[in-house]
């Protein structure tokens, strides 16, 4: 998928606008996922989303390295959603804060959502970044401008922090409904 990846950069940098089409296409749930483990708002997310391709067909031409598309891309989105997220605090009260979002695209389990979205930001979309969308180590960490050594610190103290969450939660859900604990 890399070197397909690659081909269609060459190709959208010489004018192809089907061969970006694609690349979109190729990228369009990597990027949903990381919108909104950080925004945790739909819209909010698609709007990062579309200013991320659109910045992304204006300035192909100045990515040198074809085989880093994917970490300068996701680096453009993070960028666009924490713009977003800076523009929608000084406009938004905290009383009126769009809920976060209960469905991302994928297919985890509910419960496993509802973990997911108690975590912290930076730990979400380090977890979200590895786990889903199968980035490595070293892509994460140069997309978030990190060591290899803190995101893998984060990815340790994420799922650590994951596990706790969803063990609580399937406590809690399990007392609720277990027959043998009447009310």
């Amino acid at each position: 998928m890399a070197d397909l990846i690659e081909k269609w950069v060459r190709q959208a940098q010489t004018g192809d606008k089907e061969a970006f089409i694609q690349l979109v296409e190729s990228q369009k749930l990597s990027l949903t996922r990381a919108a909104l483990a950080i925004l945790h708002n739909q819209e909010d997310a698609a709007d990062a989303v579309a200013e991320t391709v659109l910045e992304a067909f204006c300035h192909l031409r100045d990515l040198r390295q074809p085989k880093y598309f994917r970490t300068w891309l996701m680096r453009v989105l993070i960028n666009n959603s924490r713009d977003i997220l800076r523009q929608r605090s000084r406009t938004l009260p905290l009383d009126q804060a769009p809920e976060p979002v209960a469905d991302p695209p994928g297919d985890l389990s509910l419960d496993v959502q509802e973990s997911l979205a108690a975590l912290h930001d930076n730990d979400r979309l380090v977890l979200t970044l590895f786990y889903l969308d199968g980035l490595p180590v070293r892509d994460i960490a140069r997309m978030l401008e990190l060591k290899e050594g803190a995101v893998k610190s984060r990815l340790k103290r994420g799922r650590d922090r994951l596990k706790k969450i969803y063990l609580e939660r399937e406590g809690e859900n399990y007392e609720a409904t277990s027959p043998c604990h009447g009310p």
